[in-house]
């Protein structure tokens, strides 16, 4: 009797003791799920793929600043000037926030064909690009310190680029 009643008490605990640590890994999962997803608001979206970015490398002729709140757009036609505004998309792909909008599109063109288009986000705390494939946003990358450079002194100064930009 006095087994029995030990082998009731032992189960027992032993199963108390499993159910806490399966509701224990639950709330861990949990959090591990909830740390994944940006928070409310915020969009997500995968960086640029390496292999549009090279086709730009190699093949893009000009870029086209279409600037919403100004009266002036900045145009790039010279290689060396195209493949510095390419260096101004960083890896990193940023967590979207609703509060910041646009201030201009940007057409990347090769032999007069659009083949890549974004919107420019650039404000305290909104700097990146967001990229379109068939006319929905598909990728978002940050804009990289010269980049940001870039963007005030044309801000700053006007129509003018940056000298070598």
């Amino acid at each position: 009797m006095r087994l029995m009643i030990f082998l009731i008490i032992f189960s027992s605990l032993f199963s108390c003791q499993s159910g806490q640590k399966d509701e224990g890994g639950g709330q861990q999962q949990g959090q591990e799920q909830a740390a994944a997803q940006p928070p409310a608001g915020e969009k997500r979206y995968p960086g640029l793929p390496l292999d549009t970015l090279q086709m730009l490398w190699n093949k893009c002729d000009f870029i086209d600043y279409v600037f919403y709140y100004k009266d002036f757009s900045v145009s790039q036609n010279q290689q060396a000037d195209i493949r510095a505004s390419l260096r101004h998309i960083a890896d990193e792909a940023p967590a979207i926030q609703p509060a910041c909008q646009p201030i201009g599109r940007i057409f990347y063109q090769v032999q007069g064909e659009n083949r890549l288009e974004a919107d420019l986000y650039f404000q305290e705390g909104c700097a990146y690009f967001v990229f379109y494939e068939n006319g929905e946003k598909a990728y978002a990358n940050t804009i990289m310190p010269a980049g940001i450079q870039f963007f005030n002194q044309i801000m700053s100064t006007g129509a003018q680029p940056p000298e070598g930009q």
